[in-house]
């Protein structure tokens, strides 16, 4: 599975904070419990795809570019399917992992779908990794180190992949050290989900170190097929318990 810039560096970070948890439930678990789409929805059933562009500037001019394609399925009960892998223009998607959160049975599954894998964690009823239901995006608190400033506005409604979604600027501004920056860093970063499919539709990212947009290009509400959740019959199958606590 590729993962952007930004999501290697938190996955780096919740591995040093979280070593036990990751013995366990290992890297890809982890990402996937930590994001937004762990949230359990239930009744509204959807298929996505979705592409994402991310630019880096370099010092001396150049930039580089990486796009991947995210595909996420969710049924009426709230089992959750994603894949999301590195492409380039022209080239179809080949994906290697796959992530299932299943609220039914408790679990978090990782497919590797080149060795015929399965790593199935069976989650805690309470805990940091337990499943719960989906946060709203205004009811998630801002992250920041001391002395940055944050600025949230909220956009006018629009339409998105035939769905209605509700979006927000936040602002962010960095003095001088704190970040090891020795001029003012600003970011802008805009998040648009809809209220009823509790999903993430657009956003995009504009920072001096990088700049990223995200957009969902397909979406169909249609119920998926039940076997996107279960595991292949001639898959290998790894069965661990994921700790109650984070140590």
């Amino acid at each position: 599975m590729s993962l952007s810039k930004g999501a290697w560096a938190f996955f780096a970070v919740t591995i040093i904070a979280l070593p036990a948890a990751h013995a366990q439930i290992g890297a890809a678990g982890v990402v996937a419990l930590m994001q937004d789409d762990a949230g359990i929805v239930q009744g509204q059933p959807c298929t996505v795809v979705e592409k994402t562009e991310s630019i880096t500037p370099l010092a001396d001019g150049t930039t580089i570019t990486r796009r991947t394609e995210e595909r996420k399925w969710r049924d009426s009960q709230g089992r959750f399917r994603k894949q999301v892998t590195q492409v380039e223009p022209g080239e179809d998607a080949v994906f290697h992992l796959v992530t299932i959160i299943d609220p039914v049975s408790n679990t978090l599954t990782v497919l590797n779908l080149d060795r015929k894998s399965a790593n199935v964690t069976h989650l805690p009823d309470q805990g940091p990794w337990h499943l719960h239901p989906y946060v709203d995006l205004e009811d998630k608190p801002l992250m920041a180190r001391p002395g940055v400033k944050i600025k949230v506005e909220k956009l006018d409604g629009k339409t998105i992949a035939g769905v209605y979604a509700e979006g927000r600027r936040v602002t962010r501004t960095r003095p001088p050290g704190s970040i090891g920056n020795d001029k003012v860093i600003v970011s802008v970063s805009e998040r648009w989900v809809s209220p009823e499919l509790k999903i993430l539709l657009e956003s995009s990212m504009d920072d001096p170190r990088e700049k990223q947009a995200r957009l969902v290009t397909q979406l169909n509400r249609a119920e998926p097929d039940p076997s996107l959740f279960t595991i292949p019959s001639d898959f290998t199958v790894k069965e661990v318990q994921a700790p109650a606590s984070q140590r």
